[in-house]
């Protein structure tokens, strides 16, 4: 059985996107999709030490309304973004067991003259998996000669790819049209992972943040075993 995972990808994702990943022979980066503004394509969340989520965000350059997330430019004509992105990952994990040994992770890239978001997004979760022990064949939907949407191009994907198997974030369910796939030979199942509860840094929890918390807080053996082993 070969398992195809199908993601945008999105900036330093949560626990759950990784532990798709985990899941899969073959990963999907469906970088040829409409850029969403204020979406997870080019932000994502941290903690403050008190507990309270915060956003990080990458801006992006001012583009037409249907831009694909692979033609999305980041803004260079202020670093100011990449200092506010390195102070409010030193406030809320400067203290954690982690922190020295993965900010590399993010340093290298946002601090790096990368032009295109998605190039930037994917650089940084493909080491990230790879720190993880997560290797995948990884492959961008902007590199596969298919023209169909939305449904459709997600069963093209996994018939192209000689996927039996569609493993699908759980959001889909609500659009996904199921019955395209037993006419070529693909089982789907939808992520029913249950994010776990770890030891973070300062009172309380906060779920569904960045993986960068866990990492930095965990470890990579730590982080990896919840990604394998809190499964319903």
């Amino acid at each position: 059985m070969v398992t195809i995972g199908i993601q945008q990808p999105t900036y330093l994702p949560w626990l759950g996107y990784f532990e798709q990943i985990a899941r899969c022979d073959v990963f999907v980066f469906l970088d040829s999709v409409q850029f969403e503004r204020h979406s997870w394509q080019n932000r994502n969340r941290l903690r403050t030490v008190a507990g309270e989520p915060f956003w990080l965000t990458v801006p992006v350059e001012h583009a037409p309304l249907h831009t694909s997330i692979k033609e999305m430019t980041v803004l260079r004509k202020s670093e100011t973004w990449v200092r506010k992105h390195v102070n409010s990952l030193q406030a809320s994990l400067g203290r954690a067991p982690h922190f020295k040994t993965f900010r590399h992770l993010v340093d290298r890239w946002i601090g790096h003259d990368v032009l295109m978001l998605a190039d930037m997004n994917i650089a940084l979760i493909t080491d990230i998996a790879r720190v993880l022990g997560l290797n995948p064949t990884f492959v961008r939907a902007s590199d596969l000669p298919l023209t169909a949407s939305k449904s459709q191009l997600v069963a093209q994907i996994c018939q192209h790819l000689g996927g039996s198997h569609y493993y699908s974030a759980a959001g889909a369910q609500a659009y996904l049209a199921e019955d395209l796939f037993p006419g070529i030979g693909v089982t789907l199942e939808y992520q029913t992972w249950a994010h776990p509860v770890y030891q973070q840094t300062g009172p309380g929890f906060v779920s569904h943040l960045s993986v960068m918390d866990a990492l930095m807080n965990l470890g990579a053996s730590e982080t990896r075993n919840l990604l394998l082993s809190e499964r319903q």
